[in-house]
């Protein structure tokens, strides 16, 4: 008759010679034989002649950065102790003993001939438990790399250890390491069990560091570009400081959220604002590596940055209008590796700033994408402030973000930034042409212009309506359509023209 859980508990004493493999047999489940094992179990304690022996060899030291092993609920727990250097763990189903240290081993797949060797999950036990790569692989989430976190095996050098990127190299040494150890891994299949190890020690560089830093409580953030970058002016500088910065920390620590505006330092060459951008976010976070904007490389070197500078902003000053506005407003990044197998969505956690030497020109070309644009007249820049001062800045622009300031242009803050933005937008050349046909009128086609400007209608495009349209848009004109003896007119309305009749809906459309 089987000798229950529920009799054990009712105080009823078990059969004589009544073991764990009995309770498996009786039915009982692991987390029962945990409870049994817990309240029953007791160190065994050697007689008096046995404590006098000599102690046994020492284990084999576990390397500080090894993980502390773990035994699972559905393992048996000690039955043999005498120090903790020898304890021993036994699984009930197969009567298979271990030490402690090595509890790992049991669940280890094994046939009649012993460890299968060409098991997937007995080559991971292997790489996460073992004490010569047990810590050795970790996911860095921030730059998306498997590192390597302390020297492995294959490598027989000595000193101190640099943590550096899984290289291909070591997914071959990897399994050469294994087939040491008479496992049989496939190196087609190696990266994966790597890449499962180290997602399960992931850690995020750029969020830790933002998390450790601590405020002082000096107010540092609205006056940055003021203090540490010569700009003078009060309400603007002190606008763009403050969204800028507390930007920076809003994709630190929550990646992929909305930052499609870019601080762009002016002035002359030798000023030193490029150091300023890299000392500001610090040399491990900082790159001004940018590839052309419309391939899969830009977003690649996007990955693993927090502070991009686009150097003289030559690969936006080059780029299509929509191009620009495009890749500054996403926040997931998608794209394929090389030799990647899947695509990979990466949400975005860098800032970009821009710095160039305008000399007097104007630099932003379409009036509607200058918004994102916010540009900083630096005067004498002080390297050695930012220094000194950088954990402390973005220690406040932390406390900021979390304390839901919003790093975005408020509405009542609009008028001065795009003040700063008029400045620096060029201007159409065909302006000075098209301006004085305005003069005195309150409408004006589109075909009127073209005609003025001495533009053939056979050769008009899209390109020459967009232009003319953006001028027209610039000189505060709207625009319309209009619909009349079977032809569609573009016509263009002064600020504050009101139609003499109402229009119908099937003869005049606005927008």
């Amino acid at each position: 008759m089987a000798y229950t859980f529920d009799d054990w508990k009712s105080g009823a004493k078990p059969p004589k010679g009544w073991d764990g493999a009995d309770a498996v047999d009786d039915g009982w489940t692991g987390d029962e034989i945990d409870a049994f094992m817990r309240a029953t179990v007791r160190p065994w304690t050697p007689p008096a002649h046995e404590q006098r022996r000599a102690d046994p060899p020492a284990a084999k030291p576990r390397p500080v950065n090894a993980p502390a092993k773990q035994v699972t609920t559905r393992e048996a727990r000690t039955v043999e102790q005498t120090k903790p250097e020898t304890a021993t763990v036994t699984d009930l189903h197969t009567r298979r003993t271990v030490r402690a240290d090595d509890s790992w081993q049991i669940q280890l797949v094994c046939g009649e001939k012993g460890v299968k060797p060409g098991v997937t999950k007995n080559w991971s036990l292997f790489l996460e438990n073992h004490p010569d790569t047990a810590g050795l692989y970790a996911w860095d989430a921030f730059k998306l790399r498997v590192m390597l976190m302390r020297r492995p095996p294959w490598d027989k050098g000595s000193g101190e250890w640099t943590p550096r990127v899984l290289q291909e190299r070591d997914y071959s040494e990897t399994v050469m390491w294994l087939e040491a150890l008479h496992m049989t891994p496939k190196a087609s299949n190696i990266a994966p069990v790597i890449q499962t190890i180290a997602e399960r020690s992931s850690f995020d560089r750029l969020r830790e560091y933002l998390e450790g830093l601590k405020w002082d409580g000096t107010p540092r953030v609205v006056r940055f570009a003021n203090d540490y970058l010569g700009v003078k002016g009060d309400n603007y500088a002190r606008t763009v400081s403050e969204k800028w910065l507390v930007a920076s920390a809003a994709r630190g620590l929550k990646p992929g959220c909305k930052a499609d505006n870019m601080a762009i330092l002016e002035g002359p060459q030798g000023l030193q604002k490029s150091m300023a951008v890299k000392t500001l976010y610090g040399a491990e976070f900082y790159t001004d590596n940018l590839s052309d904007i419309l391939s899969k490389d830009a977003m690649m070197e996007l990955q693993g940055v927090w502070g991009l500078e686009v150097a003289e902003m030559q690969r936006f000053s080059n780029a299509e209008t929509n191009a620009v506005k495009k890749f500054l407003s996403r926040e997931i990044d998608r794209y394929r590796p090389p030799y990647g197998r899947t695509v990979i969505e990466a949400k975005r956690r860098c800032i970009m700033v821009g710095t160039i030497n305008p000399e007097g020109n104007a630099y932003l070309r379409d009036p509607t994408g200058a918004r994102r644009f916010w540009p900083l007249e630096c005067g004498r820049i002080d390297i050695d402030k930012i220094a000194r001062d950088r954990d402390q800045l973005w220690a406040e622009a932390v406390h900021m973000f979390k304390a839901g300031v919003n790093w975005w242009v408020e509405r009542d803050e609009q008028t001065v930034v795009e003040i700063e933005q008029e400045k620096r937008t060029d201007v159409d050349a065909w302006m000075t042409y098209v301006a004085p046909l305005t003069k005195g009128a309150t409408t004006i086609t589109q075909s009127e212009i073209f005609e003025k400007l001495g533009i053939a209608r056979k050769d008009v495009d899209h390109r020459h309506a967009g232009r003319v349209g953006r001028i027209m848009k610039k000189l505060g004109w709207s625009m319309a359509r209009e619909r009349s003896d079977n032809e569609d007119k573009i016509v263009f309305r002064a600020p504050g023209f009101t139609p003499k009749r109402e229009a119908k809906d099937d003869d005049l459309l606005e927008w």
